[in-house]
Formats: structure tokens, sequence, C-alpha cells
């Protein structure tokens, strides 16, 4: 049976042509939300535009303005402000196992069709927002910056085991 599996999958794979298409647009949506939440971190902590891709001084307030406007965007269901935040740092639910109440506030997001549709339709709004607000040159810039970019919280953008739920949720909320 288990050599069927790989040999189901390869017969079901061309049948879903938009599968690596997904995988790819999920992944460059990632790749801008850490893009997004580093700089914005690395600015509010230093006052400097770190990753920098060719802004000037005037278009600088401009430009984090739309950092922070598509941040609050991706992280709308799960940012200090949501109510899976709210949930989970609620002293009345301390009562509860930290799984319980890990399992509970992430039951708040979205299912996970909602919001990886949600991320990609957000990162596609970023990056046409970004190219017609300060063009395709630095829209260039930003993408072969964001492919290295790392950030401590990513987006629940797949199933994930107990640990990596509650992980989650610690970095996100607190």
């Amino acid at each position: 049976m288990n050599t069927r599996l790989p040999l189901l999958a390869l017969m079901i794979l061309p049948l879903c042509p938009n599968a690596g298409n997904a995988q790819s647009a999920i992944k460059d949506a990632e790749q801008s939300f850490n893009y997004i939440s580093s700089t914005l971190n690395v600015f509010q902590a230093s006052g400097r535009l770190v990753n920098n891709p060719g802004i000037d001084g005037s278009d600088l307030e401009a430009y984090l303005d739309l950092l922070q406007y598509y941040y609050d965007e991706f992280s709308r269901d799960f940012n200090r402000d949501s109510s899976m935040c709210a949930f989970y740092r609620d002293p009345e639910n301390n009562r509860m196992t930290i799984e319980e109440k890990a399992k509970i506030s992430f039951s708040f997001l979205s299912d996970l069709d909602d919001r990886v549709d949600h991320f990609i339709t957000t990162n596609d709004s970023f990056q046409n927002q970004l190219a017609d607000e300060f063009g395709t040159f630095l829209l260039d810039k930003v993408i072969e910056l964001k492919a290295e970019s790392t950030a401590s919280q990513g987006l629940p953008a797949s199933v994930v085991d107990e640990a990596g739920m509650i992980g989650f949720i610690d970095s996100a909320c607190t």
C-alpha cells in the first residue's frame, strides 16, 4: 500500500495544474509579509530603513505608511488587537491548559483556504500598489530583498500541529 501512494500522487498532481502556482503564490505572500514585518520592526527599533529598496527621504513616510497598511492587512486576524489574541491573553482563560487555550484561540482564524486566499490577494494588492506609487524599479528591488528577509512571526498559511499552534499564538499575541 505504501508504494501506491506516491504513484497515486503522481497520477493526481497533473490533474491539479494550479497546485504549484498556489504554493508559489503563498510562498511569495509569506516573503512579502516577512519583508514588511522585519522592515517595520527594524525601523521602529533603529529609526533607519535598513532594507532600503531605494526610497529617498521625501518618499520615506509614504513608504512606511504603505508597509504599515499592508502589515495590518496581512495580520488583521492575528495581530495583537485581534479577537484571537484578546481571547488568548484574557486572564479569565488562564484556568485552561495552554493547549486548550491555544486551540480555541487559533479557531478564531478563518479556515485555511480563506486565509490563504486572503494572503495571496493582499500580496497581489501590495505589489500592485507598490508599483503604482513607487514604480516597478522599486518593486523589483523589494522582490530581491524580500527573498532574504526573515521575521520572528510568519503567516498562519498551513496546517500546524499543537506545538506550532502554541508557538504561533505566543509570537503573535505577546
